[in-house]
């Protein structure tokens, strides 16, 4: 083979290199159109006799706290002052407002995860998120760049799982968030509000595990449901803020701040320091 051809078969080569690069870390996915939530509350109107009764009822197992606003004063001054209380897990609880009219569009609910005066019990991680006997490396660890760098994400762990890989519960507790509609993923920050995910709630230690980045209709397990460290929950994937196939997971406890959870930093996963641990280590569970 002549010098020139051989440069015209390795540039040949080299562009098509390149250009797979290209494809696997650029995202031609658009955005989804909307963001897809789990059912928390079941909220019901009620009004008769000149009384409005407004029922908040607390479909999942954790606690949360129950935010009441208006933008009337006299009605604001009415909800507000009882603002916010925390709603326990499978409970509900009942406001009646009198001589006010119907009130159904007037009143503002919102919720924030968890009962930040609740104490967290535990430092310790039973089980890395995947199967026993299952080797995966280090992608990212605590505090560290790219995105594990803010109170979110301070102390979340990614690992280099394939998609279709099986996902396990680290913990014991009940499903409280399950998503597993959106498809597609990007590098935008935009991006972020669309990622697959699950999360559990362990009673026990007041602790949300969260498992990020599934794969599109890629759960095991049902809103509600009461898992076991090890079973398996989910199969992994590349949803939302994703430029590569890993798992995402963060432990979180309740806070005052204004997404109501912050990520927790825990002492040991599984068999494993985290003060030990180096990236892209290889963890066998």
């Amino acid at each position: 083979m002549s010098k020139n051809k051989s440069k015209k078969v390795g540039l040949i080569i080299g562009l098509s290199l390149l250009f797979l690069i290209i494809i696997r870390k650029c995202s031609f996915h658009p955005l989804p159109k909307q963001r897809i939530s789990s059912a928390k509350l079941d909220i019901q109107h009620h009004y008769a006799d000149d009384q409005y009764q407004l029922t908040i009822k607390n479909l999942l197992a954790c606690p949360n706290r129950i935010y009441l606003s208006s933008t009337e004063k006299d009605l604001q001054d009415i909800v507000g002052h009882g603002s916010p209380f925390v709603l326990d897990g499978k409970s509900d609880t009942t406001i009646i407002v009198s001589n006010k009219g119907d009130l159904k569009d007037k009143i503002k609910i919102n919720f924030k995860w968890g009962n930040p005066d609740l104490p967290i019990q535990t430092s310790k991680i039973e089980s890395l998120p995947y199967p026993k006997g299952k080797n995966y490396a280090l992608l990212q660890g605590n505090n560290s760049n790219p995105t594990h760098n803010h109170d979110v994400s301070r102390y979340a762990f990614d690992f280099t799982m394939k998609i279709g890989d099986t996902i396990t519960s680290s913990q014991n507790g009940y499903v409280v968030t399950l998503i597993d509609e959106y498809k597609g993923w990007g590098r935008s920050s935009k991006w972020k509000a669309f990622s697959n995910q699950i999360m559990i709630y362990d009673t026990s230690s007041n602790l949300f595990t969260m498992y990020g980045h599934l794969k599109q209709h890629g759960s095991l397990v049902e809103l509600g449901q009461f898992v076991k460290v090890g079973e398996p929950i989910a199969l992994s994937g590349k949803t939302g803020l994703a430029p590569e196939e890993h798992l995402h997971f963060n432990v979180f406890r309740a806070n005052d701040g204004k997404s109501g959870l912050t990520s927790c930093r825990i002492d040991s996963i599984g068999n494993y320091k985290v003060k030990e641990l180096k990236r892209y280590q290889l963890m066998k569970n």
